[in-house]
């Protein structure tokens, strides 16, 4: 193996790490300013962290089909929709996801339709 190749390998392998280590960064700074799930309020303005417990395609309106999510924390559970979307790319069972948006109902249930989110890496601990 050539100087070159390893040099490359090495600036390849820390590259990784820094890219790592911002995003991780960038979740942290993601975290600031979350109100606990069970805090919130319908028709009110709020920013919530929590683990995706469960997803599912279900139909809106006329043959509209939403993603619809429940979003948890140690507080509680949250609704979150996606109108027009059948997946979000990354996100899965399990994921941890900080979204923010005007609380609203769903089936009698709070909930969040169409709000910013942010996928956050596994090792971000959520707030408790």
């Amino acid at each position: 193996m050539s100087l070159f190749s390893r040099t490359s390998k090495v600036t390849e392998v820390q590259r990784a790490a820094d890219e790592a280590a911002e995003f991780e960064r960038l979740g942290h700074r993601a975290l600031a300013g979350v109100t606990p799930i069970g805090e919130t309020r319908w028709r009110s303005q709020v920013k919530v962290a929590g683990r995706v417990k469960a997803m599912r395609v279900q139909p809106w309106a006329e043959k509209i089909a939403s993603l619809e999510l429940t979003l948890a924390d140690d507080t509680g559970g949250l609704t979150v929709v996606f109108l027009g979307r059948r997946t979000l790319g990354g996100l899965q069972l399990g994921s941890h996801l900080v979204v923010e948006g005007m609380v609203s109902e769903v089936r009698h249930q709070l909930a969040l339709i169409n709000p910013a989110y942010q996928l956050l890496p596994l090792r971000v601990q959520l707030p408790h």
